[in-house]
């Protein structure tokens, strides 16, 4: 059996960089452990590009459903649904959850992105800590998590 406290954010970063190793304590590979979640109509994901310093690539990574990594480069990281990353960017020990967007020639690193977090083209998110923490929550551990932006929903429009 297996159980992981994750109430924090640190424990909860240390459980999805411990899902993307090579011997994971959870193995989501192991056919004798099927699961049982609800499935996406999202097509698979996508890598392109295959030219020097713009190739598509993730290496110890786990890549979801409907990604695209557009000449952008993925490592050790948990990307969720939907996740875009442009050409030029690298993404490093983070988890990056659904619909999120990395600009051309952005740098993430011990990051957790929210839902629907836009980074900009050329921006920088764990790389210097002290600017983070003027913007976005950062750990003592240095994990920087940015705030994504919720779809709210008009409940004056609601069929009753």
């Amino acid at each position: 059996p297996y159980w992981r406290d994750v109430g924090t954010i640190d424990a909860y970063y240390e459980a999805n960089m411990d899902l993307r190793s090579v011997s994971p304590a959870l193995n989501l590979y192991n056919r004798e452990w099927p699961w049982r979640t609800t499935g996406y109509p999202d097509p698979p994901a996508k890598f392109t590009f295959d030219e020097d310093n713009r190739r598509g690539q993730a290496i110890d990574s786990i890549i979801s459903g409907g990604c695209i990594l557009s000449g952008g480069i993925v490592r050790n990281s948990v990307l969720g649904r939907g996740v875009r990353v442009h050409a030029g960017a690298l993404v490093e020990d983070s988890i990056i959850l659904d619909n999120c967007d990395i600009g051309r020639c952005a740098r993430v690193r011990r990051a957790i992105l929210d839902k629907n977090v836009r980074i900009p083209g050329d921006a920088e998110i764990g790389h210097d800590l002290g600017r983070d923490r003027r913007y976005h929550h950062v750990t003592a551990s240095g994990i920087v998590v940015v705030e994504g932006n919720r779809t709210p929903v008009d409940i004056t429009n609601l069929a009753v």
